[in-house]
């Protein structure tokens, strides 16, 4: 009988612990939205994190890495406002389908 019990237990914990996975699992798939990761970098940042320079060099503010970050920005932003754009236009194609989707339980006639 107590085997019974101790077996019954491992076996509720273990689904317990399999449905937290499962829910922890189900938020990491949640879609990206759109400004929310997509900050543009600092000039410090995109120097020293995306292109990986030496410090001393990011402090010298060189006229062609300026010039490359200006390049990164402008074409982050461009991506942003396209990226809005395009969530805004399945939005409203989304919201068009559903008013013209039957209502559940309704005849098609």
């Amino acid at each position: 009988m107590q085997s019974t019990t101790r077996t019954r237990t491992r076996y509720a914990v273990l689904a317990i612990v399999t449905s937290l996975s499962l829910a922890a699992g189900w938020e990491a798939t949640d879609p990206i939205r759109a400004s929310e990761y997509n900050e543009v970098l600092s000039f410090d940042m995109w120097c020293l994190e995306m292109r990986l320079y030496p410090s001393a060099r990011c402090d010298s503010r060189q006229s062609d890495d300026i010039k490359a970050y200006e390049r990164y920005r402008a074409t982050a932003e461009r991506l942003d406002q396209e990226q809005a754009a395009r969530a805004k236009r399945d939005l409203e194609f989304k919201q068009k389908l559903d008013r013209n989707a039957p209502k559940p339980g309704a005849s098609g006639k």
